[in-house]
């Protein structure tokens, strides 16, 4: 039998009733119940009888039977402060997903209440909050709980919250007022029939792009003032293309659809405007065609500023000027033909666009991955392509560009629009320009990835400019931070150097110590070949500069190793002093061995410190050895007894210790 509780003494009838039930309520659940029945029954107007019956049916997890109450509670006692607090612990459960037992409770309880009833207690929940940011939750939760009332409540919290956030003066676009105008509240109009004129469209649509934009350029992607959970988004981008599709149904556009698939949606947007004049008083088309042009030009910038730069372990690009084949031979050799020749095939393809090359990485498994005009398997080529259209495109007509121009201003796009504008500059062959807006830039901290891209792009754009001792100085500023690289992924033989019809190949290289020594070599090698075509060099020093950085590329460099043979063979000698220090290539060695026999033509030759009279010398490797100098001889196998060091250091070497010998080639 169980135990029982005295009941104090000088109660009310109503506190002796609800006393009983209490009691009873932990042995005897029916007893209990059957208590605050017949206080219910008997004192219908008691705030405090009737709320402990809602209490007992919730501590019983009585669903049904705590909905019942808790609807006639609201609809008698709305003075009732205690009554509140109940009701913003049932919204705080409604507004979250958590799984905590009690807030479950409250969310089926509270899909249990009659359906005037849920949509009365919201609004007047709503209509009681003096605090602005719960008074606009609590408006959503009402929107989304009853799509019915969208119409009727949904433009007015657009203009609170638009105020709000006007009132607050919040120096970034990412703030509470926003999120929720942006992220909660425009899909729900969206999915109604409430009718906004366009120009509130307009500005409901750059408002988003602004938001978004803003919230993806956050470091730590988290909206300040909002509760943790409301305070991240997962994906912007489709929730930005979805306000632009519910804008454009709206306004009836044509290129309002998501564009997942890049090149189909540029299909669409090139149509669109074969199609349509997009002459100034064209407003409709004109506003179109600038809305949905610019979001899929930021869609492409952000892909490609993001795979630049990608984070997580992954080395970074920069978009430099690479090689197209070239002979180290003289203009002077070229036959008038020939020259002709290339005149023609120049002339012809001065419209080309060049090539682009992505890094491995990029592409799985493939070397690197090449395009001219078209587009291509690799995502870092394909957005910066689809970008650079979108930019031109926009800039096509004088209005659109006005238009542009004052949008790209108000969302700040500057962070973004630097490094694809130098990029964009060198792409369509506006040097001057790139070197600029490099130029333009603040001096970043020396041994800074911003740095070396820094040195790398003016180094590019130098050489374009034919300004190449200027090119090779900023080379010689990469090497001296090489050791503050990381260390890279394996270069890849021939990336650096493709065929292309236009004559100009662009590559993005990864910036790993591997890769920037390779470029460095390459564009060294470049200058070098354009300075040997004038018939004032030193004809020497550059074939002896070469011949050391053809090394580190062997024997992927073999064609111009020829090519430098020949003009030793046309000059009779070759004289280079730092041969010994940094020659150690087996295939070299035999070269110049080789030159000095008989069958190489006797070459005499200056590339050691004990070398004799070239009349004295007859030597060579591939079976001419007879009457060779010992001193010559023991020279060169010394040399070879170092082709098993490591070849980069010894570039680096070479390019740190030697480089007042290398300007000194390009004066």
């Amino acid at each position: 039998m169980p135990t029982m509780v005295l009941v104090p003494e000088k109660l009310s009838d109503e506190e002796y009733l609800v006393e009983r039930a209490k009691e009873s309520l932990s042995f005897n659940r029916y007893e209990a119940k059957s208590w605050m029945i017949t206080a219910k029954t008997l004192f219908p107007d008691n705030f405090g009888v009737q709320f402990e019956a809602y209490q007992i049916e919730k501590s019983a997890r009585s669903v049904k039977e705590a909905a019942k109450c808790i609807s006639q509670i609201f609809q008698k006692f709305q003075d009732e402060s205690e009554l509140w607090l109940e009701v913003e612990a049932i919204t705080s459960a409604l507004r979250s997903d958590s799984g905590d037992p009690n807030m479950v409770f409250l969310r089926d309880m509270f899909s249990h209440i009659p359906t005037d009833v849920q949509h009365e207690l919201l609004l007047q929940t709503a209509s009681r909050s003096e605090d602005t940011m719960e008074h606009c939750r609590l408006l959503l939760l009402l929107l989304r709980q009853f799509p019915a009332t969208i119409p009727q409540h949904g433009p007015k919290l657009v203009e609170t919250l638009m105020t709000a956030e006007k009132h607050c003066h919040y120096q970034n676009a990412v703030n509470c007022y926003r999120k929720l105008l942006v992220y909660d509240l425009l899909p729900l109009l969206g999915t109604s029939q409430v009718d906004l004129p366009p120009k509130h469209l307009f500005r409901m649509l750059q408002k988003s792009i602004e938001f978004y934009l803003a919230y993806l350029m956050l470091p730590n992607k988290s909206i300040p003032d909002l509760p943790e959970l409301e305070s991240k988004i997962e994906d912007p981008w489709k929730n930005l293309f979805a306000i632009q599709e519910m804008t454009g149904k709206k306004l009836n556009w044509e290129l309002s659809t998501v564009f997942w698939n890049k090149e189909i949606y540029w299909q669409k947007i090139v149509q669109f405007r074969a199609d349509h004049p997009l002459t100034p008083d064209d407003y409709a088309n004109h506003k179109q065609m600038l809305y949905c042009t610019t979001t899929f030009f930021l869609y492409c910038l952000h892909e490609y500023v993001g795979m630049l730069d990608p984070g997580g372990g992954e080395q970074s690009l920069v978009l430099l000027e690479a090689f197209t084949p070239l002979t180290a031979s003289s203009s002077s050799d070229d036959s008038g033909e020939t020259k002709a020749k290339r005149r023609k095939l120049e002339a012809s393809d001065e419209a080309a666009a060049p090539i682009l090359t992505g890094p491995p990485r990029a592409v799985g498994n493939l070397t690197a991955t090449t395009v001219g005009a078209g587009l291509t398997s690799s995502p870092v080529v394909h957005s910066f392509l689809m970008a650079v259209r979108c930019w031109e495109l926009l800039y096509s007509t004088e209005s659109l560009e006005r238009e542009f121009s004052r949008l790209a201003q108000h969302l700040k796009l500057d962070v973004w629009l630097q490094g694809f504008l130098m990029d964009a500059a060198l792409y369509s062959g506006n040097f001057e320009s790139a070197l600029s807006l490099v130029r333009s830039q603040p001096e970043p901290p020396p041994t800074s990835l911003a740095a070396l891209r820094r040195h790398l792009r003016l180094a590019s754009i130098c050489y374009c400019l034919g300004q190449y001792q200027a090119a090779v100085e900023q080379v010689m500023q990469v090497v001296t931070i090489l050791s503050a690289v990381p260390a890279s992924s394996p270069f890849v033989p021939g990336s650096l150097q493709q065929v292309s019809r236009s004559g100009r190949h662009l590559h993005f290289l990864p910036i790993g110590r591997s890769h920037l020594l390779y470029y460095c070599v390459k564009l060294v090698l470049a200058t070098l070949k354009k300075c040997l075509q004038r018939p004032d060099c030193d004809t020497d020093l550059i074939i002896g500069h070469m011949t050391v950085l053809v090394q580190l590329d062997w024997p992927l460099e073999e064609e111009l190793m020829d090519q430098l043979v020949q003009r030793i063979h046309h000059k009779g000698s070759f004289t280079y002093s730092p041969f010994q220090h940094y020659v150690i290539s087996i295939d070299l060695l035999e070269e110049f061995v080789y030159l000095t026999t008989e069958q190489g033509g006797a070459i005499p030759l200056e590339i050691v410190p004990s070398t004799q009279p070239s009349s004295q010398r007859r030597i060579s490797t591939r079976g001419a050895d007879k009457g060779v100098k010992e001193d010559f001889k023991q020279a060169m196998r010394r040399q070879a007894a170092r082709s098993i060091e490591p070849l980069e250091p010894l570039i680096i070497r070479f390019l740190t210790s030697e480089r007042t010998l290398l300007i000194q080639a390009l004066q």
